[in-house]
């Protein structure tokens, strides 16, 4: 007969219990959410016409996302850190706000560069559910404000112009009189 030998190791089929959310977490999962959507808003609007009958209604919806945004960004900076792996996602919402709220083109860019420059604030070296729960969100964050610097809204008009607008001028052209 048969010899009967398991392959699926004990507590495979179980739940997994050592991940729970903390304030910050849960509400930084609203957060990528809510970019998601301001992105979203945001898109529509470059593509839209302000002729167009619905653009009225598509620069309300950015603007309520935009506020949701700014919104959740302040709640998780309001919120306690329970927990180490809370304060990039913290950081990560202090600084979503500071970009969303920029005033140049060059503070914009020298906040987004953050991240990269000092890795070790915005991201989360714990191991387990936790840590990879966050590290994913982390990730899925950054993806969405590199996502949010292609939009033309933080773009200075100035940047489009040419360095040396002589340059693109055109030849004048010399009027005379032909009798």
């Amino acid at each position: 007969m048969a010899v009967h030998m398991p392959i699926t190791p004990l507590g495979a089929s179980e739940a997994c219990d050592r991940f729970s959310h903390s304030l910050i977490s849960r509400a930084f999962t609203q957060l990528n959410a809510a970019v998601a959507l301001y992105i979203e808003c945001e898109r529509d609007l470059e593509h839209a016409d302000c002729f167009d009958p619905a653009f009225l209604s598509w620069s309300a919806d950015a603007e309520e996302a935009r506020a949701r945004v700014l919104g959740l960004a302040a709640t998780i900076t309001a919120q306690p850190v329970m927990r180490a792996s809370d304060k990039p996602l913290k950081r990560s919402a202090m600084l979503t706000r500071l970009l969303i709220e920029s005033d140049s083109a060059a503070t914009f860019t020298s906040l987004l560069r953050l991240p990269g420059s000092h890795a070790e604030l915005f991201s989360c070296c714990d191991a387990g559910a936790v840590g990879a729960r966050v590290r994913q969100m982390l990730e899925t964050h950054q993806v969405q404000l590199e996502a949010l610097a292609d939009l033309d809204e933080f773009d200075d008009l100035g940047t489009h112009w040419p360095d040396d607008p002589a340059a693109e001028m055109p030849e004048p052209l010399t009027v005379a009189c032909a009798l």
